[in-house]
């Protein structure tokens, strides 16, 4: 990276910031709660850190207006995930007041069963490429900023023979996504919420388009 951590992880944690208030899921979450704008600041400035710290942060040849959060799963540390979550956790109780939390249990009990990290199993016996978040600033739209930033872990993918999984609430980043070779597999729903998980996969040795 050309710039040093510090400018880096305080850029991602802006950009991020905005694209978890843009996220289905991040706002029925967060729907109500007075210090809203407080925790989006504060969680993606936890997940840029740890992204970093966890090697799993990629940015666009230097430009962190535009990132990949992402990994091999061989590579996961799950002690440091589970820490971090722990953090995540505290973090929250420590910005919100009583009725914010109280608001924020219930958004999240209602949405619970449209959010789920494991359903690659049910695809994928062994290792993936994970995508857990990727963002690009307004500025860097339309300019072919997110296949510029997403060709590198595809060419990663291929070059283990390992497949990519990814999850979003936003149905409009399917059609982007299809576009670099990954399949909806399953769609996640409730009848508890209209907000639905579209879970998709690319496997190996295709073309991205």
């Amino acid at each position: 990276m050309k710039k040093n951590d510090s400018e880096v992880i305080q850029t991602v944690a802006r950009v991020m910031a905005v694209s978890f208030g843009e996220d289905p899921m991040n706002s029925a979450q967060l729907e109500g709660l007075k210090k809203r704008e407080q925790l989006l600041e504060a969680h993606s400035l936890m997940h840029a850190r740890h992204a970093l710290r966890c090697n799993m942060l990629h940015v666009l040849d230097g430009d962190p207006r535009a990132f990949l959060i992402g990994q091999d799963t061989s590579k996961e540390h799950k002690g440091r995930q589970k820490l971090f979550m722990i953090r995540m956790y505290l973090k929250t109780f420590t910005i919100l007041g009583i009725k914010d939390l109280r608001r924020l249990f219930a958004n999240i009990k209602r949405h619970r069963k449209v959010l789920s990290f494991d359903w690659p199993k049910e695809f994928i016996p062994g290792r993936y490429y994970h995508i857990k978040i990727t963002a690009v600033d307004k500025s860097l739209r339309g300019t072919g900023a997110f296949r510029k930033l997403i060709t590198p872990a595809i060419d990663y993918a291929n070059k283990e023979q390992i497949p990519m999984a990814l999850e979003t609430h936003n149905k409009t980043n399917v059609a982007i996504y299809e576009r670099f070779g990954f399949e909806l597999v399953k769609t996640i729903q409730s009848s508890e919420t209209p907000i639905e998980q579209y879970c998709m996969i690319r496997k190996t040795g295709i073309d991205s388009g």
